[in-house]
């Protein structure tokens, strides 16, 4: 099947790059979230209401035995780690809050700092957006259902994103300081790795940069290694390297010649919409892998995969939903994806745990360690 859609180059001998996989550090109670979605909310609680919006859809995901983790229980995160190095990860990349004055989420890396016995790399990915009061399934409301920063009234901010300037970027970088000396946060050639989630939001981008890497070298690193998610122009910002986050990348790739060939129905969605029905998006599974698989990574780009999609827990019929995923697909492509790429120094899936997103890789009670093997089967060539 693959044959027919990819045109398959000779296999390259070499390393295996690393598997990394995104972590999300949402699963724990923090007062802001029971202010803006009310008492005990974590994301579980999206998970655990979401409904079957169409014949198929695969909703609620349940995690396997009910287990609805605290990641702020060591047990937990001992337990992740140990899953992920059992079956290829090599680590986790976990976003990072940080809005200036105010961090959120911060707790499950910090206590990974603390507790040196769990055995997982990491590196962060600062997710340097404003929270905007987007996801419209929970607690019935109707808010800012484009997701559109730009488009956003200033009483929809959750939080808003800021920058400031060298005091603020100090602070933050000295924040930060204890985790890039950890030794198991990764490092290429003694500079940490440091992902920027959207660096075109950066109007200082260049002179944050430049001053990172200053006050990198005046503590014993050579520099900070820059990531930009997703972000053509990192070169010209004095980036070392571009990640390519999928399936976002891809589908925005789409979106931009106005093909749209990655969703499926979606004349007949617009045509519900106009007679007041509603119908998530849905996306063509095949269509994007093969996408994927057939781009040129020319250059320090680090490819990105993904395991599944479907934020219909956050978003109901606002949202998108991934059609047509296996585990015995995935492992397929994935397989295409590693070979194509073992000059790379890494490749990034989403993701470890984004249960909201109906992307990830934990153990559920429909695909159990499924999805999990097919990356241990790639990594040992089976």
């Amino acid at each position: 099947m693959l044959g027919k859609v990819i045109k398959y180059e000779k296999r390259v001998q070499g390393k295996i790059p690393k598997i990394m996989a995104f972590y999300l550090p949402q699963f724990h109670q923090i007062p802001e979230n029971d202010e803006w979605w009310g008492e005990g909310f974590t994301d579980w609680e999206g998970a655990k209401k979401a409904v079957p919006l169409f014949w198929g859809h695969n909703q609620p995901r349940i995690p396997l035995h009910n287990n609805y983790y605290n990641l702020l229980d060591k047990k937990t995160m001992k337990w992740q780690a140990a899953l992920a190095k059992k079956y290829g990860i090599y680590g986790f990349c976990i976003y990072h809050y940080w809005f200036g004055e105010k961090q959120l989420l911060e707790k499950p890396a910090e206590n990974l700092l603390k507790w040196k016995d769990i055995d997982i790399n990491y590196c962060f990915s600062w997710a340097n957006e404003s929270w905007i009061a987007s996801w419209s399934k929970l607690k019935g409301n109707v808010w800012n259902q484009h997701g559109d920063e730009k488009k956003t009234n200033q009483n929809e901010y959750l939080v808003k994103q800021n920058y400031g300037g060298k005091e603020e970027w100090k602070k933050h970088f000295f924040y930060l300081l204890p985790f890039f000396q950890d030794r198991r946060y990764i490092k290429i050639k003694n500079a940490p790795v440091y992902i920027i989630y959207k660096p075109e939001n950066m109007h200082c981008l260049r002179s944050f940069i430049e001053y990172w890497n200053c006050l990198a070298k005046e503590n014993g690193f050579d520099g900070i290694y820059f990531v930009g998610t997703n972000f053509e122009k990192w070169k010209e910002a004095g980036m070392s390297a571009m990640l390519l986050y999928e399936p976002s990348f891809t589908l925005k790739q789409e979106q931009r010649g106005n093909y749209n060939r990655a969703f499926i129905l979606s004349r007949l969605r617009d045509m519900m919409k106009e007679y007041g029905l509603k119908f998530p998006k849905l996306i063509n599974y095949n269509f994007v892998w093969r996408r994927i698989l057939r781009r040129k990574n020319d250059g320090n780009i680090w490819p990105g995969g993904f395991i599944n999609f479907d934020n219909t827990p956050r978003k109901g019929t606002y949202g998108a939903v991934c059609i047509g995923n296996t585990p015995e697909r995935f492992h397929n492509y994935f397989k295409y994806l590693v070979e194509k790429n073992r000059q790379k120094e890494f490749i990034f899936l989403t993701a470890w745990n984004e249960w909201g997103e109906g992307a990830y890789m934990e153990p559920d009670n429909n695909y159990r360690y499924t999805y999990l093997q097919a990356v241990a089967d790639v990594i040992n060539h089976k």
